[in-house]
């Protein structure tokens, strides 16, 4: 899932083609027999910008983890984001409103292709994560909470 997204946002110049874009892949996953999506939410920046790089490291193994016990796609935010595609939407510049509506249509667009979100331990700290939660619980999406660490 990681590859496929990540070649299909590689020329966004926006948020809402990053998610078009994101919405496209699921579409294609939805055709090619799979009924769940799976979205891997924790915390990124919320411990402070010295903490980042660690996090977005964190989620990574949370995702892979995660994607070795399922037999459905799981994606997470450091699959759609890179550092090249962040400088291109300029994405510091960008509104944390903005951000969580891009989740909001991501994680609860029309056609539910996101039926399953795994909130990774510490994601009550995360606006961004609460807000996915809680967009997660609006849906009736599958709300699965990790409890423990993974080893890092």
């Amino acid at each position: 899932m990681r590859e496929l997204i990540r070649e299909k946002v590689k020329e966004s110049n926006s948020l809402n083609e990053i998610r078009d874009a994101v919405l496209q892949v699921f579409r294609e996953a939805k055709e090619n027999g799979f009924t769940r999506i799976g979205y891997v939410s924790g915390v990124i920046t919320s411990e402070g910008p010295d903490k980042i790089a660690q996090n977005i490291q964190r989620l990574e193994k949370f995702t892979d983890h995660i994607r070795d016990q399922h037999d459905f796609p799981i994606f997470s935010a450091t699959n759609v984001f890179d550092d090249t595609l962040f400088e291109r939407i300029n994405a510091h510049e960008i509104p944390q409103s903005e951000w969580w509506r891009f989740w909001q249509e991501v994680l609860g667009d029309q056609e539910n292709y996101v039926t399953d979100i795994f909130m990774t331990p510490k994601w009550e700290i995360s606006s961004g994560a609460r807000d996915e939660h809680q967009t997660a619980q609006k849906i009736g999406m599958n709300i699965v909470y990790i409890d423990q660490e993974i080893e890092q």
